[in-house]
């Protein structure tokens, strides 16, 4: 377990959307002291060598619970094309030198999971900074009637103070079954304590409040699995 960025030799293959975004994350802990030796290595190698079209992304773990205690996660996201070049299983002397390192300091593994990108709502999204990110897995229960509540209560209430990412867990899934995992991401950690209700306006509170009284009503059932809030350490 501990060789966990091995992972990346494999290749996937998906047949969707065009439009759509895919990504994979990599969970695992590292001892205090090797911490920032561990981002460096990361920083280093991926500002020289990540493939075009894709996005590497850095985080520490830093709010959860006793059962989902990892200290980091590495992500990838892109198209199609840019994540199967991600994946194609090309090795040199520079790759296997920095997985060498970069193993050597992992403690050990938790997970890996992959999906596919369905939807971004938020001002900027492409270009905003977000790294305070509250991340929920949760599991649907008619994804139908899901998507549709959720089309609705975000064509009724458009958020210009957070970013929210919807996806869908492909592979990885734990025991518990989650089907998707939702991102909420934040300017700085006082906006992520607020709350999004903090943030808004006695009418914009109020209308999201009914339109999220709607989706609740109207979702088909939701879960939340697990949830917890990470900070983005370095984006490549």
């Amino acid at each position: 377990m501990k060789n966990l960025v091995l992972y990346l030799f494999l290749f996937f293959a998906f047949s969707v959307n065009a439009q759509d975004f895919y990504w994979t994350y990599y969970n695992f802990s590292v001892e205090p002291k090797d911490e920032a030796a561990v981002l460096k290595l990361v920083e280093d190698y991926f500002k020289e060598h990540k493939r075009d079209g894709v996005t590497v992304r850095f985080f520490e773990n830093h709010f959860n619970d006793s059962d989902n205690n990892y200290t980091h996660s590495i992500g990838f996201s892109g198209s199609l094309e840019a994540m199967g070049a991600q994946y194609s299983g090309e090795q040199n002397d520079t790759w296997d030198l920095f997985l060498t390192r970069v193993n050597s300091l992992i403690k050990s593994s938790f997970s890996s999971s992959m999906g596919r990108g369905i939807a971004t709502y938020g001002a900027d999204a492409a270009n905003g900074v977000w790294p305070i990110q509250h991340y929920l897995y949760i599991k649907v229960s008619d994804n139908n009637a899901f998507q549709a509540a959720r089309e609705k209560y975000f064509s009724k209430f458009k958020s210009d103070v957070r970013l929210t990412v919807l996806g869908s867990v492909n592979s990885g899934r734990s025991p518990h079954g989650e089907t998707h995992m939702v991102l909420q991401g934040y300017k700085d950690f006082k906006s992520a304590m607020a709350g999004i209700d903090a943030l808004l306006s006695p009418d914009q509170v109020e209308a999201r409040q009914k339109a999220w009284k709607e989706f609740i009503e109207t979702n088909g059932g939701v879960e939340v699995i697990r949830n917890g809030t990470r900070i983005l350490l370095g984006k490549w």
